[in-house]
């Protein structure tokens, strides 16, 4: 998969340096180019360029990556402007690192849903996250081993968990989340993410709900990348 990682602070070098390691092309931009030359031997590519110069960015694969990743943490008013920009051009996914919670309603109301909060995600936690289609968040039990939370592929939709050959994959269901409705202090419903525990054999899988797994990272992208 292809990457660009916007921002090659602490937290984006460490992204785009950890995504590289699982085999990803990344081409990494900052507006310093002490960063870009601190790190282009662990990237795939480096660049220093102003992220606001619209021209400058248009020249960036932006239509050919997975994902663009907005890690600057300096400046929020950069990652607002630069997001916008992101989104004016066309780039079908971004993710944002966000610093407060006025800066997040900010780029909502813009139409972005991802976000990233570095003092809560790790970006070897983020890397696996990005790493697999579908995948909701990750936490690594061991160097060897797990544990994945992911939308239910489209193929296993309606079916039932005995129906389902995990073991084929050397792979563990833990629970199952599903999609349910409560109020809030005010009164208003929304949805949340109920966890099931332990789940029936006999549960159907329904298109909103996700899979939590325990097992090795490549036999889980095998799992789900199955046609």
């Amino acid at each position: 998969m292809k990457y660009i990682v916007f921002g090659l602070g602490s937290y984006g070098a460490s992204l785009a340096t950890k995504l590289v390691e699982l085999g990803h092309e990344v081409f990494g931009v900052d507006i310093l180019q002490e960063r870009t030359e601190k790190t282009k031997n662990k990237i795939t590519y480096t660049v220093a360029m102003d992220a606001t110069n619209r021209d400058a960015i248009l020249d960036l694969p932006l239509k050919e990556v997975d994902a663009v990743i907005v890690a600057i943490g300096e400046n929020e008013g950069t990652i607002i402007l630069l997001a916008a920009l992101l989104k004016q051009i066309g780039v079908k996914r971004i993710i944002c690192r966000v610093t407060s919670s006025l800066q997040k309603t900010v780029l909502e109301t813009m139409g972005l849903n991802e976000f990233v909060y570095p003092e809560q995600n790790s970006a070897e936690r983020m890397a696996h996250k990005l790493s697999f289609t579908g995948v909701v968040d990750s936490y690594r039990v061991c160097e060897q081993y797990q544990v994945i939370e992911l939308h239910v592929p489209g193929r296993l939709v309606g079916m039932k968990i005995n129906e389902i050959d995990f073991v084929e994959y050397d792979l563990v269901l833990v629970t199952v989340k599903r999609k349910v409705e409560e109020k809030n202090l005010l009164g208003t419903m929304r949805d949340k993410m109920q966890t099931l525990g332990r789940v029936a054999d006999t549960l159907q899988l329904k298109p909103e709900d996700r899979l939590v797994l325990f097992g090795e990272p490549r036999k889980i992208r095998a799992f789900v990348e199955q046609s």
